[in-house]
This record gives C-alpha cells, sequence and structure tokens, in this order.
C-alpha cells in the first residue's frame, strides 16, 4: 500500500482527532450525545441502551415500542389495528385506574396541568381522542388506523428531513469549526439556520439519503455509498449547493481514496468492540466523538488534496476557506475594525463606578445615582456584551461569521434602549414590585373564575395584588443580577429563589394564621403542599420572561417620566399597599375563594408544622 496514502496517515488523523475532541470537550461532547439521543448517527449506542428483556407486546404494529412506553400499549394497538372502540375503553380505564392510585403525596397525580399530561399520555387518552375526532369525520376504523399510520410517517418523515439531518449537517459543521479555532459554542450549531439555509440544505440531504439507499439496492451500491461519505461535510460547507453538485463533488474528492476510507473506518473497530461490552456508553462519553471528530480531519485531508489537484468541482466550495484556516490579522482587522473603533471609544468615554454604587450596580443591578448617568451605563455594558463574541473574531479565536459570503454583514445591534443587561433605580423597583403583584393577582383570579365561575379577592391583602408575586419578580431582578449572561443559569436560580420563597410564605401563613391561601395537593411533584414542580417551571419560565423582555421594556418607558412625577407616583402606590399590608396582618382576607377549600378550617398546629391541609 501506498506509505502516502490517507489510510497509512490514520495514526496522524487520529492523533489530531483526539486533540479537537480533548480541546473542545464539554461542547462537542454534549452536542454528540443529543445526535445520538435524536437517532442521527451512531445510534447503535442508543439501541444497546434501550435494549428490553421481554420480547414485546405485539409484533403487528412497528409502533409498539412508542406504546410500550407511553405504558398504553393495548390503546395504540387497538387504534392501528383498527379496533377505535377497544382503544378508547381502555384508555377510560388506565385514565379511572391513574386517578385512584395511591402515591406518594409528592407525585400526585390528579390535579394541576402536568398531571393532566402525565395521565393524558401514559393512559393512551390522548391517542384515543385524536382517534375518536378522527372516527368523526372518517366514520371508519380502518381509516382511522390509516390516518394515524399516515400521520406518524408524516410527522417521522418531517423530523427526518428538517431535525435529524440538519443537525448532522450543522454538527459537522461545529467539529470543522473545532479543527482550527480555540473557541467554539453551543450557538454554533445555529449556523446554518442563521444563514437562512436550513430548508435548502435539509433537502439537499434528503435527496442524497433517497439516492444513496437506491443505490444500496443495486451491487455497487456499498462503493457508491462510500463515495457519497462527504457530502455531509460538503453541504456543511456549503449549504446553497444542490444535491446533484454535493453528490458529483463527494464522488471526485473520494475517487482514488474509497478504499482509503473503507480501511480507516474498520481501523475503529476496537471502539466498536468496546461500545458493544459498555452497552454504549463508551460511545456517548467519547467514542462517537471521537470517530466523528476523526472523520472530519479525513474530510479536511481529501478536501485539501481535491483543491490542490485543481478539481474543477471544487470551486463549489472554496467561498470559505476560513472553515478550514484563521485569516490574517490584517485582514481580521480590516473586516472588524468598526468594533475596534467603537472598543475604543467605549473606553474614552466609560463611566466608571466606585465604592457602594459599583457593589449595587455589580451585585445587584440596582442603580444609585442621576438617570441621565445610568442610561450612559446601561449603554456602555449592553454595547460592550454584545461586541465580546467579534473581539474573539477579530483576535482569531473563533470562527468569523463576517468573512463568510453567505452571511449578511450587519452592524453591532444596538441594544442600549432595551438591553437586559441594565440596572433599576429604587423607583422603577418600586413600579415594577406593584405592577407584578398585580399581575399576579389578575392571574389568579382569572384562573379561579375559569375553574369555578366565580369571582374571589385572591391573596391574603384586601388590594388587588398578590406580593409573592410583586417579591420574586424583584428578586430575582436583585439577586439573580450576576447570572443574566446566563439564561440557563438565570432560569435554575430563579425557580430555586422562587420555590424557596413561595415555600416559606405558605409555611409561614400555614403557621400563624391556621388556614392555606394555595395548596398543590394532589399535584405532580408537590411538597408538602405548598409547592410543586408545575408551579416552579411556570415562575423559572415567568422569571426569565421578566429578567430578558418585560423588566428592559418596563425600565426603558419609566425612564420617559419625569423624576418628580415618578417619585410622586411610586409614594403614592407605596403607601397605599403598605396600609393595606398593615390592615390585612391584623384582618388578613378569608372570604369565599380567596382560601383553599382544603384549607377554610383552622389547621391544628401539627398538621401546620407538617403541612398536611385540612
Amino acid at each position: 500500500m501506498d506509505k502516502y496514502s490517507l489510510f497509512a496517515m490514520r495514526k496522524e488523523i487520529k492523533k489530531e482527532g483526539h486533540r479537537v475532541l480533548r480541546s473542545h470537550y464539554v461542547v462537542l461532547a454534549l452536542l454528540t450525545l443529543i445526535m445520538i439521543l435524536f437517532g442521527t448517527e451512531y445510534t447503535y449506542s442508543r439501541q444497546l441502551i434501550g435494549q428490553k428483556s421481554e420480547s414485546g407486546t405485539s409484533a403487528t404494529i412497528e409502533f409498539d415500542g412508542l406504546a410500550t412506553i407511553l405504558d398504553a400499549d393495548d390503546v395504540l394497538n387497538n387504534i392501528l389495528n383498527g379496533n377505535l372502540q377497544y382503544g378508547v375503553q381502555e384508555a377510560k380505564v388506565l385514565e379511572e385506574e391513574r386517578l385512584s392510585e395511591e402515591t406518594n403525596p409528592a407525585l400526585g397525580r390528579t390535579r394541576g396541568v402536568l398531571a393532566q399530561v402525565v395521565n393524558s399520555v401514559t393512559s393512551g387518552k390522548l391517542p384515543a381522542m385524536l382517534g375518536q375526532a378522527v372516527y368523526a369525520v372518517v366514520k371508519s376504523d380502518k381509516a382511522v388506523a390509516a390516518v394515524f399510520i399516515l400521520g406518524f410517517a408524516i410527522i417521522y418523515t418531517l423530523f427526518y428531513i428538517f431535525v435529524k439531518k440538519i443537525y448532522s449537517v450543522a454538527l459537522r459543521r461545529v467539529y470543522l469549526e473545532a479543527r482550527v479555532y480555540e473557541k467554539v459554542s453551543f450557538r454554533d450549531i445555529l449556523q446554518i439556520p442563521a444563514m437562512r439555509k436550513w430548508i435548502k440544505a435539509a433537502w439537499t440531504m434528503f435527496v442524497t439519503d433517497v439516492i444513496r439507499f437506491l443505490w444500496c439496492l443495486t451491487i455497487v451500491g456499498v462503493v457508491r455509498a462510500i463515495a457519497y461519505a462527504p457530502v455531509a461535510n460538503i453541504i456543511a460547507e456549503n449549504p446553497d449547493i444542490t444535491s446533484k453538485e454535493a453528490r458529483m463533488l463527494s464522488r471526485k474528492m473520494m475517487d482514488g481514496h474509497k478504499m482509503d476510507y473503507f480501511l480507516f473506518q474498520l481501523s475503529f473497530v476496537g471502539w466498536y468492540i468496546l461500545e458493544f461490552l459498555t452497552f454504549g456508553i463508551s460511545d456517548m462519553i467519547y467514542g462517537a466523538g471521537y470517530r466523528l471528530a476523526c472523520d472530519e480531519e479525513f474530510y479536511a485531508r481529501i478536501r485539501e488534496k481535491a483543491i490542490n489537484n485543481a478539481i474543477e468541482e471544487t470551486a463549489l466550495i472554496g467561498n470559505d476557506p476560513y472553515l478550514f484556516r484563521k485569516a490574517d490579522k490584517i485582514h481580521l482587522y480590516e473586516t472588524y475594525f468598526d468594533v475596534v473603533d467603537e472598543i475604543t471609544l467605549i473606553h474614552e468615554n466609560r463611566i466608571t463606578l466606585s465604592g457602594i454604587k459599583k457593589k449595587f450596580a455589580d451585585w445587584f443591578s440596582i442603580w444609585i445615582g442621576s438617570m441621565k448617568d445610568k442610561k450612559q451605563y446601561d449603554d456602555q455594558e449592553a454595547r460592550e456584551f454584545s461586541i465580546q463574541h467579534y473581539k474573539l473574531c477579530m483576535a482569531g479565536e473563533c470562527y468569523p461569521e463576517w468573512l463568510n459570503p453567505m452571511w449578511r454583514k450587519r452592524e453591532i445591534e444596538k441594544m442600549g434602549n432595551f438591553s437586559f443587561l441594565r440596572n433599576y433605580s429604587v423607583w422603577t423597583l418600586i413600579l415594577l414590585f406593584i405592577v407584578f403583584s398585580f399581575i399576579g393577582w389578575s392571574w389568579e383570579v382569572a384562573l379561579h373564575y375559569m375553574q369555578t365561575g366565580e369571582f374571589a379577592n385572591r391573596g391574603t391583602l384586601h388590594g388587588p395584588w398578590l406580593p409573592i408575586y410583586g417579591s420574586g419578580g424583584a428578586i430575582v431582578l436583585i439577586i439573580c443580577s450576576r447570572f443574566r449572561k446566563n439564561p440557563v443559569a438565570e432560569f435554575i436560580t430563579a425557580i430555586i429563589l422562587c420555590g424557596t420563597l413561595e415555600y416559606f410564605s405558605a409555611w409561614y401563613l400555614e403557621t400563624a394564621y391556621h388556614q392555606r391561601w394555595w395548596s398543590y395537593d394532589g399535584y405532580f411533584l408537590n411538597l408538602h403542599g405548598r409547592i410543586c414542580a408545575e408551579g416552579l417551571l411556570v415562575f423559572g419560565v415567568g422569571c426569565c420572561v421578566v429578567v430578558y423582555f418585560i423588566a428592559p421594556f418596563f425600565d426603558f418607558l419609566v425612564s420617559k417620566i419625569k423624576t418628580k412625577i415618578l417619585i410622586s407616583i411610586c409614594l403614592v402606590l407605596a403607601a397605599v399597599f403598605l396600609a393595606d399590608f398593615i390592615y390585612s396582618g391584623m384582618h388578613p382576607n378569608t372570604a369565599k375563594g380567596a382560601v383553599e377549600e382544603t384549607g377554610m378550617r383552622d389547621l391544628r398546629p401539627d398538621e401546620a408544622k407538617i403541612g398536611i391541609s385540612a
């Protein structure tokens, strides 16, 4: 064998694959794990882990695996086999069993949206309802089964084309970036959608897969399958390419290297054995990412050779050279010079804080000072945050999107007016507290009205506000301000804070007044009926909406009000609220609907301590 063949260079290629994966392990490993869970590629790992000891309930329908997961196999199998009424009856029986089950109180399954979802899915009620809806139109059990099968086929096909395949392409692009650049992030997986080439790239991959499948029905199918191996990489480099062009270029690239590629893949046999012995765990932790990194290195080398050999078709992929090598610093500086100028301008006109002002701004996002300086400081912080990525591009540490001709070069967004990286004055926080309290009260009143058909003044206070909502919103803005650059951390922190606040508020009210103003008994995943998973998720999402959208916009509107008028409004509202708070402390609102039905009777001291509703 030629010592200069790519197979002969396999040790060098594998060494480079190890380097790439180790250098960006967290990002690449997690993105690759998602690929495995999607079933995009390397699905053997998932199949090994998902193997069952039992044989299954039926072999007549391929969707049995889904039905078994739902714990409603008889329901779905009956529908798919043309026995709709039997499926509906089975779903009713299962649902009644779910509602009558004596479960741990924390796993309540009788109240709340999550409980309804869990019960509907696990009992098979959802497919039964869909089946009945379809039957009302087609009037035939067999037609219902056909519609279900066709629906499953359409949903899977769309998922296959626009999610699985495009994810495979996008992931390869991330790996190609990781070969060259020191910085890659999770957002890089969105490069192709950002180029507005998602649909075209997905369709190109789908057509290629169909043609590859047809070739596999012939004697030379294996050879063609190897010849088309680089197609996904070609599309990752140029999402605007057509299927015919991608396949033609792939064949030219692989000309003389098909045996190299076959032997190269065969050299991973040890990893395949390890994958089998570890039930796919080794692949999910390292193996799949390592092989993919090696595949990208193999592609980079055959691409370079094709360009050096002046293959005519390589013009289709020559427009994005900086995916494979760094641009020179002069070119990067010329491309991002406006960012450099803006950085200089920000530093020359920087507002610096010190002492108590700096501590409050840095730790709690509370502004102490003039409103004019606040606006300039907020604009300054937002602009600095928005250009961090471009600074990395300018330094050559991450892929420079502006050098890709498919990207539309845009000026840096002016985020000053609505940036979530802003500080809030005391007056703004007072107004936000009142507004959030009113919104929470309106939500609770509306929810109670929809459930009972009766209007009720919800909460312990007599006025139209629920301070727990206002407190939650204000606390998230203040305490979680340091996490705003990381939405995931912000979400988790908001859940913890809101859950703690709600739990101890409920405990205090039960202990002090021996009554309950809310109860989550029967809700899925509740703790002593004081908090539940459903409420915490709503709080988490709601707080993120507040932090990233509502509060910045509200603060922008408040900044338009003259300071004297703003202070007057805040003082009046604060006085009214405090008067209600003091009066309600002595005479809490106990009108019908204000407290939970289960909490109308006084709780005994021992019940109040452990959170058992009366």
